[in-house]
């Protein structure tokens, strides 16, 4: 048992042990996009085949994606600092193993481990600052948190080829992984000196392997055969049988635990709140527009644009820029606005698909105006709502439970990365075959999926703020009543 809570504290130390957790959080997402457009030299390098060079992506989204919500529970249950130095350090050390691979092989294996350290080390980033921060000051830092999930991947598809470009030591592509390294390190001195080690409440029972194993396969089975070239009814159907009967076995596990008195790896708690379950579905939605929109980006760039993988990058350097802009500020904004920024910032991310429509193919181009114009709109879009909408729906889980929530969260960003991309594929596909116009009528069809996918977003966030106001006024009339009983008792005692 530990010893009974104390208010944390806002002071330097606690600061700083934040923006530990937001390094370690940033690593994590990075490590997700920045090897996209260094694929055709990985494949050329190493003497890869299709299949195996996608799973150097795909593997790593698997691993991270399938164990995230253990490694919340985890933390929940052990504590948020040996969890996340663990999930470093395994992180680190697969950062190693994937910038000296000799293989396809073993950078597909190390690729893997650095998906289990991520999975160990995300979560505990939302529980973390809500451990070390007062409820006053958690509002601010769960918008940068929100920030840090969006910036993370939308800078990945920049710093893959700035970092190959650099040619870090004469280690080319190898770079991007290596710069891992000192990071992680950093990150674990800074950590074990700032972050709590005290143990939390929350580890009673044994752990739920059962449950673990049984969300692993289903969230497997969700995101690899996307992430995997030539996605078919071969190899869709027989994913969706696997979701299907893992996921109804794993509701149906949990419900006989819960009822037998043991530890679930997922609360009930959680959903009882139903914007969270509605907030969930809202992160499906945006998430859904972003890293889908860069693969098909880079993809027109390079097949109606002519630009190499590396130039590419480039695209989204302004896109990146504004992005990180908007996410300091959208962070710092009061989280009474969070509706007008949640509904304002999908109307720019339209903005700036229709306006991307309007160009020609050889226009996407950094050097471009109009495009640079319409990807910084897209870019102020996205910053605007990714801390916005972390904010207001993860600032009201109780703190045993913000592992699982973050973890949840991660969960529904994966997924959305990884069947995004299937449909904006098909729709990119079949657009380019039916207009007979080439890449820019797939480009086209798959900027009207996105802009589409804006306007639900924006109707998402309306539905789950009115939620939260009504369950803000139900908790106000509740305490106010509390109130009003105490001063009567109190009364009559006199």
């Amino acid at each position: 048992m530990s010893g009974p809570e104390r208010e944390p504290r806002a002071g330097g130390g606690a600061v700083l042990a934040v923006c530990v957790l937001l390094v370690g959080e940033f690593l994590a997402i990075f490590d997700v996009s920045v090897v996209n457009v260094l694929l055709p030299v990985v494949q050329r390098d190493l003497g890869a085949g299709d299949a195996q060079t996608y799973l150097v992506v795909a593997c790593y989204g698997m691993a991270y994606a399938s164990l995230l919500v253990t490694g919340g529970r985890l933390g929940d249950r052990y504590g948020i600092r040996p969890l996340f130095l663990a999930g470093t350090g395994l992180f680190g050390l697969a950062s190693v193993g994937c910038g000296l691979a000799p293989s396809i092989e073993v950078l597909v294996a190390a690729r893997a481990a650095q998906g289990v350290g991520a999975a160990l080390l995300f979560p505990q980033v939302l529980a973390g600052i809500q451990t070390v921060l007062p409820p006053a000051r958690r509002g601010a830092a769960v918008g940068a948190f929100g920030a840090v999930l969006g910036a993370g991947s939308t800078l990945g598809q920049l710093g893959g080829g700035v970092l190959t470009r650099l040619d870090l030591a004469g280690s080319g592509w190898r770079s991007a992984f290596l710069v891992n390294v000192p990071v992680c390190a950093a990150v674990l001195v800074a950590g074990r000196a700032l972050l709590p080690g005290h143990r939390p409440r929350a580890g009673t029972g044994r752990p739920d392997l059962p449950g673990a194993a049984l969300l692993a396969v289903t969230v497997a089975a969700a995101v690899l055969p996307w992430s995997l070239p030539g996605s078919g009814p071969g190899r869709s159907v027989p994913a969706l049988l696997v979701v299907a009967v893992a996921g109804t076995a794993f509701v149906r596990w949990e419900r006989r635990l819960t009822r037998a008195g043991g530890a679930p790896l997922l609360h009930t708690a959680l959903f009882r709140r139903w914007t969270f379950g509605v907030g969930l579905v809202l992160c499906l939605v945006f998430f859904g527009t972003q890293v889908p929109f860069y693969v098909v980006l880079s993809q027109t760039a390079q097949d109606g644009a002519g630009l190499s993988p590396l130039a590419s990058a480039g695209l989204y350097a302004g896109l990146g820029t504004a992005f990180l802009a908007a996410s300091v500020a959208a962070g710092r904004a009061d989280p009474r606005r969070a509706v007008l920024l949640t509904t304002c910032g999908p109307a720019l991310m339209a903005a700036g698909y229709l306006g991307l429509s309007t160009l020609r193919a050889d226009q996407l181009h950094p050097a471009d105006v109009p495009a640079t114009v319409f990807l910084v709109l897209n870019g102020l879009g996205a910053g605007v709502v990714a801390p916005t909408l972390i904010r207001f729906v993860l600032t009201g889980v109780d703190a045993p439970l913000s592992g699982v929530a973050s973890g949840l969260l991660a969960t529904a960003q994966q997924i959305a990365n990884s069947v995004g991309v299937m449909i904006a594929g098909a729709l990119f596909r079949a657009s380019r075959g039916s207009g007979g116009s080439g890449v820019l009528s797939g480009f086209h069809g798959a900027l009207w999926y996105f802009t589409a996918l804006a306007a639900v977003t924006v109707a998402l966030a309306v539905v789950v703020a009115r939620g939260q106001e009504g369950e803000r006024a139900r908790r106000e009339a509740v305490e106010t009543a509390q109130a009003v009983g105490d001063a009567r008792a109190a009364g009559r005692e006199r």
